[in-house]
């Protein structure tokens, strides 16, 4: 029906759809075929909307119809392209052309439409359907948007005039190559979307739908290579879509078999129900007799209370129960109520008349009494029965087995307590089974709560540390080989991290045959002991360690009785050669007889928490010995350290150093007095210098050559840089022998009375000075303003021509850590003053040299001076316990930065 063609060598045999010359019927026969298949396919795909539609009225599953509505918008687009085939719709493209579009644009739009109700499905809102009508989710969105598309892929059809040669190539084995983003656009959907979906929604349908990928790209294939309209490709081609429409047909068809077998089964399930509780209520019957035998035999009895006439019916058993023969009294409520002792009436009574106003269900304990006076424990079942309107009860005697049950709860309770003191912890363990039996206090060693997990082997080797584990299976290994006893320590690790030291005991019980039935034991927490020894092992090595490398010592351990408890030191060994030192020996064998030292006194002096500390000449050699009282956590002194430091050579070494140290004050003296007294009679020599050369120049100016005035200014330039020089120094030499103290001085106050001393030098550089600081610090006042005046003086001297002077100072309060400065203290408060100009500058390379005495890197023709402002301020600032420094660049301006301590103490 499809076509059959046999040809050799370029000659045909023999073909369906040629068989004579001049008439085409290839082209009636494959127009036939290929309406027959666009005509199925229509009706299949509305077919199968149609059922998708009625399952989704079913089951609120939105999957289902999503994929109809598409299949039924591509059966929109194929009745399109078969009006399209037969010329009853015209397009702006040839009539060949046209079937291939409209067939390419179906494609397309049918790849697209399952991708994007893929995509639908694979939201995380989408959920699995709920069988309730008034949570139906809508399909309007979906079908507008595939509607849209449908639209589209119409208007493209009709729009299109031209087609490019990538769409026809007659030319080519492909002839039609663009099927190949067909076939592409399938096998994304197929391979890489289904999966995605099918975890999601597994049904038949989707299963089924995956399968008609296989046909669809088949379909793209034969139409990839087709040479004319209606060829045995070409009707291949829309032989293989009806098929794809057919595998989602058959998919949903498939889903309704599935659900009528389901519902099938189901009835057939409630038929074996209807059997099944017909022999229960046979069962019933025959259980009602024996529930009368088992009330005798349980000491349990039975009754039943009418909610609407009040009246009630005892079980024989439960007039036994109440201390009554059977049948002996006529029951009633008030009659069960007096039965009740009092204290447990009320709340009885209560709960009961919830049970019928609430028709709920209860249970308690009571007690009842006897006519014999003798006191019975009860325990109480009551039910309301709602289609009857009755309340029936029952009631268990329990006194046998409260007794019991008090005393095991007492003795329960002093083990508990016993364990909770010691902290140690029991276990029960029988052979063959996986999980143990564990006491609440072993829980809580472990760090849970009691009964909170199932102890499994397993589980308990997670909670052994990991270093234990080893041992604690080679134990184990032991115990079953030898079938003995066993005893052990390990560490176990708590679910907060925390290492606890443990110390299991445990038991064998052996059976008849000698094997292991189980094993009993009790482990205890010895966490503390332990702690306890590792910290006397660690205090006695860190004070050996501490002993023996303090040098030139030897460190003793007395207790209250001033027994010689520990001793060690590196000069340990020739000590105890001349004193005989031992462990235990007690103060007076140590001590020689000729020795009066009141040593009673000072160790009583040391045990009441006192330090003492003396200098003592032993056997020609001289020891520092310091008494320090050894404390407890408690504050409590237990012990008295003597530390005996051998002071000998330390002594000698100090009178040497202190005889230098005064030849050195009293040199230094000399040398402050020379420079102090050479710097005063300086000056008055130097003034008659300058006041004879004055006056030569004024008198004799006109009596003197030209060369000779040259010569008497030269001499004055030269006095007056020695007057500058000596001035200098002089205020170089103040900042150490100063005597000013330290008070509070405010910057802003200090700044602003130099600002006005240098106002004339300011204006003559038309230099602007913007103050921004507001602290006060602890200093010396003379010195702050002598290094504030120097820096400033030096911001508006060195200027660059042509160019206003300005100068930033600013300052603001930060901590030690913030200044990243070894030399200051971390958690100390600084002032940070910066004073930034605009000037020449210099090369930082120069930083560190600008501060020493007499460095200048100008000569005295370009900037006047003599190279020691900027020590005095660096003086000034380490006498203030300060830091100085500089940042700067030539022609880009300088940053003096000071840092000084808010207070000095």
């Amino acid at each position: 029906m499809l076509g059959v063609e046999i040809a050799y060598g370029g000659y045909r045999f023999f073909s369906f759809s040629k068989i004579t010359e001049q008439v085409a019927t290839e082209l009636i026969l494959g127009k036939t075929f290929s309406t027959i298949w666009i005509v199925f396919s229509i009706a299949v795909a509305a077919f199968t909307c149609l059922l998708t539609l009625i399952d989704f009225r079913v089951k609120n599953d939105v999957a289902p119809p999503i994929i109809g509505l598409g299949m039924l918008c591509v059966a929109f687009f194929d009745a399109l392209h078969l009006l399209v085939v037969f010329g009853i719709i015209k397009t702006n493209m040839s009539v060949d052309t046209a079937i291939y579009m409209s067939w390419f644009l179906g494609r397309i739009l049918q790849v697209l439409l399952l991708m994007i109700g893929t995509l639908m499905l694979l939201r995380p809102n989408y959920r699995v359907p709920v069988l309730d009508p008034t949570t139906r989710p809508s399909l309007k969105p979906v079908a507008l948007t595939f509607s849209l598309l449908t639209f589209l892929a119409v208007f493209a059809l009709f729009t299109l005039e031209n087609v490019r040669d990538i769409f026809v190539q007659r030319d080519s084995f492909f002839t039609h190559p663009l099927e190949g983003l067909s076939i592409a656009l399938y096998l994304i959907w197929g391979a890489l979307m289904m999966p995605r979906l099918l975890k999601k929604n597994s049904g038949i349908f989707f299963q089924m739908l995956v399968l008609s990928m296989i046909p669809a790209i088949f379909a793209n294939v034969h139409m990839a290579v087709f040479f004319k309209n209606f060829d045995i490709e070409y009707n291949v081609a829309q032989f293989l879509r009806f098929i794809t429409y057919i595998v989602p047909l058959l998919g949903i068809s498939l889903t309704y078999s599935r659900n009528i077998t389901k519902q099938h089964q189901m009835n057939m399930i409630l038929d074996e129900e209807v059997r099944a509780k017909e022999k229960i209520r046979q069962t019933l019957e025959r259980r009602q007799n024996l529930l009368q035998n088992a009330e005798k035999l349980a000491n349990m009895g039975s009754w039943e209370l009418d909610v609407e006439s009040g009246e009630i019916n005892f079980s024989d058993a439960l007039y036994k129960i109440f201390g009554y023969m059977p049948n002996s009294i006529s029951p009633d409520l008030e009659l069960m109520y007096n039965m009740i002792i009092p204290s447990y009436r009320a709340d009885y009574k209560r709960m009961l008349e919830e049970a019928i106003k609430n028709q709920s269900s209860f249970n308690t304990e009571y007690e009842v009494l006897w006519v014999n006076g003798q006191r019975r424990y009860i325990l109480a079942q009551c039910r309301y029965i709602k289609p009857d309107n009755k309340v029936i009860g029952t009631c268990l005697d329990i006194t046998e087995l409260k007794e019991t049950s008090q005393k095991l709860s007492q003795n329960e309770a002093l083990l508990k307590e016993a364990e909770s003191i010691a902290h140690n912890g029991s276990f029960e363990w029988f052979a063959g089974i996986d999980h143990f039996f564990w006491s609440e206090e072993l829980f809580r060693i472990h760090g849970y709560e009691p009964n909170s997990v199932e102890i499994t082997i397993n589980f308990y080797q997670s909670l052994v540390h990991p270093d234990d584990i080893e041992k604690c299976k080679s134990y184990l290994e032991s115990m079953f080989n030898n079938k003995t006893n066993f005893a052990f320590e390990y560490r176990i690790v708590r679910p907060d991290k925390s290492i606890r030291y443990v110390y299991l005991t445990a038991k064998l019980v052996l059976d008849d045959d000698d094997n292991i039935a189980k094993i009993i034991g009790n482990l205890q927490d010895i966490t503390e002991l332990k702690n306890a020894a590792i910290l006397v092992e660690k205090t006695e090595s860190i004070y050996k360690t501490i002993a023996s490398n303090v040098p030139d010592s030897i460190v003793l351990m007395f207790d209250r009785n001033l027994k010689l408890l520990l001793f060690d030191g590196p000069i340990v060994k020739s000590f105890t050669e001349q004193n005989h030192l031992r462990e235990g020996a007690s103060l007076q064998d140590l001590v020689p007889e000729d020795d009066d030292t009141p040593y009673q006194d000072i160790f009583d002096r040391a045990f009441r928490g006192e330090e003492i500390q003396q200098e003592r000449e032993l056997n020609h050699q001289t020891f520092m010995i310091d008494y320090k009282p050894v404390k407890n956590t408690a504050g409590e002194v237990f012990n008295v350290m003597v530390v005996m430091h051998d002071i000998t050579e330390m002594k000698k070494v100090q009178k040497s150093l202190e005889l230098k140290v005064e030849e050195l004050n009293n040199s230094n003296q000399d040398l402050e007095q020379f420079a102090y007294v050479a710097s005063h009679d300086l000056q008055e020599p130097l003034r008659k210098i300058r006041a004879f050369g004055d006056r030569l120049q004024s008198k004799f100016s006109q009596d003197i050559a030209e060369e000779g005035l040259d010569y008497i200014k030269r001499m004055q330039n030269a006095s007056e840089r020695m007057q500058t020089l000596i001035d200098d120094l002089l205020t170089y030499s103040r900042v150490t022998r100063t005597d000013e103290g330290f008070v509070e001085v405010d910057l802003h106050e200090e700044l602003q009375k130099i600002i006005e001393d240098l106002e004339y030098a300011i204006e003559k550089k038309n230099a602007t000075v913007d103050l921004m600081v507001n602290h006060k610090i602890n200093a010396v006042p003379g010195q702050i303003r002598q290094l504030f005046l120097n820096l400033l003086s030096n911001a508006i001297k060195f200027t660059k021509e042509g160019v206003q002077p300005v100068v930033e100072i600013k300052s603001e309060i930060l901590k030690g850590s913030e200044l990243y400065n070894p030399d200051l203290e971390a958690n100390k408060d600084y002032c940070r003053i910066s004073i930034k100009d605009n000037g020449i500058g210099f090369d930082q390379q120069y930083a560190d040299k600008i501060f020493e005495l007499f460095q200048r890197l100008h000569t005295r023709n370009e900037y006047q001076g003599t190279g020691i402002g900027l020590a005095v301020c660096k003086k000034i600032v380490d006498k203030h316990n300060g830091h100085i420094a500089v940042n700067s660049a030539l022609n880009h301006g300088t940053t003096f930065i000071i840092i000084l301590p808010l207070q000095q103490f």
